[in-house]
C-alpha cells in the first residue's frame, strides 16, 4: 500500500472534515436562533426523495471508478480518457432523467410532509430549489471521481472545504439580517456548484487529456462488460436507496415532520464524527486497495492485510457506538440548549448498535466496493430495502423514531452478509461461517460494553464535571476490555505497527521540513 499517498490523503481529509464538522455545528446553532427546527426537517425529509431519485445514476460512478483502478496502475491515458468522457456523457443524460423523474415525484410531496406549518406552494418552492441542486451536480460532479481513484482526493478536501467557509460565511450573515429560509437554501446549494467548476478546472489543468473528445465504441462498453454491471448495480441503487433513503419519509409520514428535524440533528452529529474519525481515514484507503488488488501481490497477503483492517475497525466501531450512547443527549442539549431537541433514550441504544453494524464492516464495503460482478450481493440488497420498509412501517407507530431505526439495523444485516460473502468468501477464499461467528461473539461484547458505560453515567449532570467524568468512563472501559480480548492477537500487533509505521512518517515528513 502507498502508505505516504494514503496517509497524505488521510490527514487532509480528517482536517477538512473536522472544520466542515465545526461549521456545521455553529450553523445549526444559529440557525434554530433565527428561523423554526421544522425547515431543517422539509431539507431531511426532500434530501430523501432525491436520494431515491438517485437510481437513474444506475451505478456508473462506482463501475467507472472500478475500471478506472486498473487503467491508473498502468498510466493508460487514452482508456482513461475514454472512461472519463464516457461518465460525462452518461451523467448528462441522467441528469434529463432525474429532472423528469423529480417533476413526477413532486405531486407526492403534500401526502410525505405530515403536521407543516407551511402552505403546500412553500414545500414545493423548497423541493424544486433542492432538485435543481442535484441535477446541477449532474453535470460537474464527475470528474471528482479520477482524483479519488489517482489517490488525490485531499485536493477535492481543500477545494470543498474552502468553498464551504466562504459559502457558510455569506450563508449565516443572511440568515441573520433577513431571517428568510428561501434565500438561505438557494445560498447553500450554491455550494456544491462553485466547488465542482474549481475541481473541473483542475483536473483540467493535471489530465489535460480529459478535455479531448473520444470516440466510445460499443466495443468498448462490452470488453468492459458494463451493461451486465449497469443491470446488477441498479438493483444495488433502488435497493441502497430505499434502505438508506427512507426513514425520514417514514418518520414524516407516520410520527411527523418535526422528528424528522429532531433526527437530522443526531444524523448530524453521527455524520460528522465518523468522517472526522473514520471514513475521511479510510476512504483514500479504498483507492490504494482498489490498486492493490489489481496488482501482482498473493491472497495470503492481502488476507493478512484484510485481517489487520478488521482489527482496527472493531476496536473503532466499539468504541464509537459506546462513545454515542454516553454522548449523543448531553452532546445535543449542550449544542442547541434544551431539552426539547432530543429524542428517547430508546432511540439512541438502536442508533447507536446501527453505527457499529455500519462501522465494524466499513472496510468490507471498501474491499466490495473495487471488484465491481454486482452479481453476487444483488439478492441481499433486495432483501435489506424489503426488511427496511416492512419493520420500519410496522414499528414506526407503536415505537415512534426508534421502531424506524430498528427497522434500519435489522435491514442492514443482509447487505453486510452479502458483502461478506463476496469478499471474505468469494475473493479470499475464506471461511464465511468462521468470520461471522467471530463477529457475533464481538457483537456480544460490544452489548457488554455500552450495558457498563451505560449504567456508569446514567446518573452524571450535563456539566462540564459530568462529561469529564463521562469521557473518562468511556476512555477506559471500551479499552481495557478490547485490549483483553485482543493483546496477544498477531492481527492486533500487526496493527499497532502499521500505525507505528505510519507515525514514523509523519515524524520523518515534519523533521524533513524543519
Amino acid at each position: 500500500m502507498t502508505s505516504t499517498k494514503t496517509l497524505k490523503n488521510s490527514i487532509i481529509s480528517v482536517i477538512g472534515q473536522i472544520l466542515t464538522l465545526l461549521l456545521q455545528f455553529v450553523n445549526r446553532r444559529i440557525f434554530v436562533m433565527f428561523l423554526d427546527i421544522e425547515y431543517l426537517g422539509y431539507q431531511s425529509v426532500f434530501g430523501n426523495i432525491f436520494s431515491i431519485l438517485s437510481v437513474a445514476e444506475l451505478g456508473i460512478g462506482g463501475i467507472i471508478s472500478f475500471h478506472l483502478y486498473r487503467e491508473i496502475v498502468t498510466d493508460n491515458k487514452q482508456e482513461i480518457g475514454k472512461l472519463m468522457y464516457l461518465y460525462k456523457w452518461v451523467y448528462r443524460i441522467i441528469a434529463v432523467a432525474v429532472t423528469v423523474l423529480g417533476l413526477v415525484a413532486c405531486v407526492f410531496v403534500p401526502y410525505i410532509v405530515n403536521d407543516a406549518s407551511k402552505d403546500v406552494g412553500y414545500l414545493y418552492t423548497v423541493y424544486f430549489l433542492q432538485l435543481a441542486g442535484m441535477v446541477a451536480g449532474y453535470f460537474l460532479s464527475y470528474r471528482r471521481t479520477i482524483l479519488a481513484a489517482d489517490q488525490k482526493e485531499y485536493k477535492t478536501v481543500q477545494i470543498d472545504l474552502i468553498t464551504n467557509i466562504f459559502i457558510e460565511i455569506i450563508k449565516l450573515s443572511t440568515l441573520a439580517v433577513f431571517k428568510n429560509y428561501i434565500l438561505y437554501l438557494t445560498i447553500q446549494l450554491s455550494t456544491s456548484v462553485i466547488a465542482n467548476i474549481v475541481i473541473l478546472i483542475v483536473t483540467n489543468r493535471e489530465y489535460p487529456y480529459l478535455k479531448d473528445k473520444y470516440k466510445i465504441t460499443r466495443e468498448d462498453i462490452d470488453r468492459r462488460n458494463m451493461i451486465p454491471d449497469v443491470k446488477n448495480f441498479l438493483v444495488h441503487k433502488v435497493a441502497y436507496a430505499i434502505y438508506g433513503g427512507t426513514d425520514n419519509i417514514v418518520i414524516s409520514a407516520l410520527c411527523g415532520i418535526k422528528d424528522v428535524a429532531l433526527y437530522g440533528n443526531y444524523f448530524v452529529l453521527k455524520t460528522g464524527v465518523l468522517n472526522v474519525l473514520f471514513y475521511r481515514l479510510l476512504n483514500p484507503v479504498q483507492a490504494a486497495i482498489g490498486n492493490i488488488v489489481y496488482s501482482d501481490r498473493g491472497k495470503d497477503e492481502l488476507w493478512k492485510q484484510f485481517e489487520m483492517f478488521d482489527v482496527f475497525s472493531f476496536f473503532f466501531a466499539s468504541y464509537i457506538s459506546a462513545g454515542f450512547l454516553v454522548f449523543f443527549q448531553p452532546a445535543i442539549q449542550v449544542w442547541l440548549g434544551s431539552t426539547e431537541y432530543l429524542l428517547p433514550y430508546s432511540f439512541v441504544i438502536a442508533y447507536s448498535l446501527t453505527i457499529y453494524l455500519g462501522a465494524v464492516w466499513e472496510i468490507v464495503y471498501k474491499y466490495r466496493s473495487v471488484f465491481g460482478d454486482y452479481r453476487q450481493d444483488r439478492n441481499c440488497m433486495l432483501l435489506s430495502a424489503i426488511l427496511n420498509i416492512i419493520v420500519s412501517v410496522a414499528l414506526a407507530k407503536p415505537l415512534g423514531v426508534t421502531g424506524v431505526q430498528i427497522g434500519t439495523f435489522v435491514a442492514y444485516l443482509p447487505i453486510a452478509y452479502g458483502r461478506i460473502r463476496f469478499v471474505v468468501g468469494g475473493f479470499f477464499g475464506q471461511s464465511v461461517k468462521k468470520y461471522l461467528l467471530k463477529h457475533a461473539g464481538l457483537f456480544a461484547v460490544v452489548l457488554v460494553e455500552g450495558a457498563a458505560v451505560h449504567l456508569l453515567t446514567r446518573d452524571m449532570p450535563v456539566t462540564v464535571g459530568g462529561i469529564l467524568l463521562r469521557f473518562l468512563v468511556w476512555g477506559i472501559v471500551p479499552l481495557a476490555v478490547n485490549l483483553l480480548i485482543y493483546f496477544r492477537n498477531p492481527h492486533f500487533k500487526d496493527m499497532c505497527g502499521y500505525f507505528k509505521n505510519l507515525f514514523n512518517i509523519v515524524m520523518n515528513k515534519i523533521t524533513h521540513r524543519k
